[in-house]
């Protein structure tokens, strides 16, 4: 889905401290245009994937991970 005001994550790398999407798109210096065409993969609305940009902590693969899906975006 296409990201929307108020939207929270947990960056990887920055533990359990959460962030808001838009902050992120400002700290990543995006355009309005680059900021209106970022989408967003949820799981049970949490959000996994800012696509192309970060992560979120709560998703990462480790050694306890049993299962992944390997998803990549082609533009």
């Amino acid at each position: 889905r296409k990201w929307q005001e108020g939207d929270r994550f947990q960056p990887l790398g920055m533990g359990a401290q959460s962030k808001k999407v838009s902050k992120l798109l400002k700290d990543e210096k995006l355009s309005l245009f680059d900021k209106e065409a970022v989408w967003l993969l949820c799981s049970n609305n949490q959000i996994v994937w800012v696509i192309g940009i970060r992560a979120d902590e709560r998703f990462k693969i480790e050694k306890s991970t049993k299962n992944s899906i390997h998803i990549s975006v082609q533009q």
